[in-house]
């Protein structure tokens, strides 16, 4: 049997998929880019106004969540196969619920990509992994909603523009912060997994399945700690995202279907799920443990003099 070359296949893709994306930083999505940058700015205050993180930093990470978007372009044919998959079951639930949770995890996994690549040499604290996953989401959220507003801004079978862009920059552009600041607080743990489960050991609190795992596994302790709180948080984040899509998944249905009081029961109901979302990240920002500092982070020029300092210490040191 020939050998197949997918290698071309998958340049022309990736060279598609960043086409795409600096294709949409054009003249003729200027407008959709200022109305989408609105709510970025708001929720920014709103989540980061006290935030510590470096300027550069912030702007990388949300170019990078922008950029989290591309695997999803480039793998688009195949995600499409799947969604197509999930929508032959016979139950109309079940495949909204399938579709939301497929949707929901490859989201958060590529949001959650770009945390892990990024930011983590830069964390000091748990606080900082909440923040960089919301810049990120913010990102992410920020080129999806330029997309949104430019595919139904000339769709006659859409009435009321306004309606659909407030809802997306409060309810599903909040989605992604909730979702995302949840999986930072749980990375942030497991970055810090080995400070974070000794402290937690003093307080006396038991760990059945980590040490289970490390019994089993023979596996260190703080090894076993950070990989269960990274599935975690990735599981609480995609979760969070599905139920949120499932809504908006029956609201459609019973839409097309000319169920306009179901439609509306169903969008309704999305507004508790996000108002718990909203007091519930406010609550992991707000933690005093998460800022405690377990790693400090200078500038190249500090760290030179520090070393410099040290090595005259030690010199100091041996001649006494």
């Amino acid at each position: 049997m020939d050998e197949v070359n997918l290698a071309p296949d998958f340049i022309d893709r990736t060279s598609s998929a960043f086409g795409r994306i600096f294709g949409i930083f054009s003249q003729e999505h200027i407008f959709f880019i200022i109305i989408a940058a609105i709510p970025v700015i708001i929720w920014l205050y709103i989540f980061l106004r006290h935030q510590r993180e470096k300027k550069l930093l912030s702007l990388v990470t949300f170019f990078g969540g922008i950029l989290a978007v591309v695997p999803i372009f480039i793998f688009q044919q195949e995600i499409s196969r799947i969604e197509g998959w999930l929508h032959i079951t016979s139950s109309t639930i079940l495949t909204i619920a399938l579709s939301a949770l497929w949707v929901g995890f490859y989201e958060e996994t590529a949001k959650n990509w770009i945390v892990r690549s990024v930011g983590r040499k830069f964390f000091r604290n748990i606080d900082d992994a909440i923040q960089i996953s919301i810049i990120s989401a913010l990102g992410f959220a920020f080129i999806e909603n330029v997309l949104y507003f430019s595919s139904i801004w000339n769709n006659e079978a859409i009435s009321n523009f306004w309606f659909y862009y407030a809802f997306r920059s409060l309810g599903s552009m909040f989605l992604h912060i909730f979702a995302s600041g949840t999986f930072g607080y749980y990375y942030g743990i497991a970055h810090f997994a080995k400070p974070v489960l000794k402290d937690q050991l003093a307080q006396g609190k038991k760990f059945i399945f980590t040490r289970w795992f490390h019994k089993i596994l023979h596996l260190k302790s703080e090894t076993v700690f950070h990989e269960e709180k990274v599935i975690e948080g990735l599981m609480l984040a995609a979760s969070s995202h599905a139920v949120f899509d499932f809504m908006m998944g029956m609201s459609q249905y019973y839409s097309d279907s000319g169920s306009s009081l179901a439609a509306k029961f169903w969008l309704i109901i999305a507004v508790p799920f996000l108002v718990f979302g909203y007091f519930w990240l406010t609550s992991l920002l707000d933690k005093k443990e998460n800022l405690k500092i377990y790693r400090e982070v200078c500038e190249k020029e500090e760290c030179d003099i520090l070393d410099e300092r040290s090595k005259i210490e030690k010199i100091i040191k041996g001649t006494k």
